[in-house]
């Protein structure tokens, strides 16, 4: 019994010691691959030919295939645009000129978000010399179960006859375009064409009803329905005007009336 027992004892102290020698493996992610970089929300660099800035907003963190893209080709597009600044500046400074330094800022900005949909836009402002700096928008609809751009014609049904709509959005320009001059005016006049709303930089506008669209917003940049000295127009299409015309898929994200507020600033009265 002693020698057995002495045995057994000798067995468990050497599979305690075995133990011993091994470490805690570290725990594995799903994908078995570790997790991914959350991508910054600013960039910004300054030299003497140029500064650029890109900003995102807190919340497009719960979205972070969104985030890194618009990260990711924000930081190209800067990175480029300092690039051809110092060329361009550096030819100048060859040729005797002096200019300004350059600058280019995107600044993102979410505009509502519905169960299906988040809305975002990018107000653009890029200076490269001359009178003034050319502005311009970006605006991206993000379906969150698919996880992936939704292009701008998904939001109306297909074949949707939108003459009507369209026809809306001519006069609200023509209306702001007449209060920003004192006078009547029309788009056929000022030698601009209407714009089609399916084919135009949509966002979506809150709505007073919890969780849904009230309206879409189509942003225009100086020069796209206007002259630069009158500014970006931003029109409103209140979602009851677009009854019928909403494709099935994400009609029921609209309901009620707009929140009063705009999304550029500058242009609420």
């Amino acid at each position: 019994m002693g020698v057995r027992n002495t045995s057994v004892l000798a067995v468990i102290a050497i599979l305690a010691l075995s133990g011993c020698d091994h470490k805690p493996k570290a725990p594995a992610t799903d994908s078995g691959k570790p997790p991914a970089t959350v991508a910054p929300l600013a960039f910004a660099k300054t030299d003497a030919d140029a500064a650029v800035t890109l900003s995102l907003p807190e919340p497009i963190k719960l979205y972070p295939e969104l985030h890194s893209r618009l990260y990711s080709e924000g930081e190209k597009q800067l990175t480029d645009f300092l690039a051809d600044a110092h060329k361009d500046r550096a030819q100048q400074s060859a040729d005797g000129i002096e200019t300004p330094a350059y600058s280019h800022t995107i600044a993102w900005k979410i505009s509502a978000q519905t169960p299906k949909l988040v809305s975002v836009f990018a107000q653009e402002d890029d200076f490269r010399g001359g009178a003034h700096p050319n502005s311009t928008f970006q605006a991206v609809l993000w379906d969150k179960a698919k996880n992936q751009q939704i292009a701008v014609s998904a939001l109306f049904a297909p074949g949707a006859d939108m003459k009507a709509i369209d026809a809306y959005v001519c006069h609200q320009i023509e209306a702001e375009r007449s209060k920003r001059l004192g006078e009547p005016t029309t788009q056929a006049g000022s030698g601009f064409s209407c714009p089609a709303l399916a084919q135009s930089r949509l966002i979506l506008v809150p709505s007073t009803i919890k969780d849904r669209a009230g309206a879409i917003d189509a942003l225009f940049a100086p020069y796209e329905v206007g002259p630069y000295v009158e500014g970006p127009y931003e029109i409103r299409v209140p979602q009851n005007v677009l009854n019928g015309a909403l494709s099935p898929e994400y009609a029921d994200q609209f309901a009620g009336d707009p929140v009063k507020d705009q999304a550029l600033p500058d242009l609420d009265q």
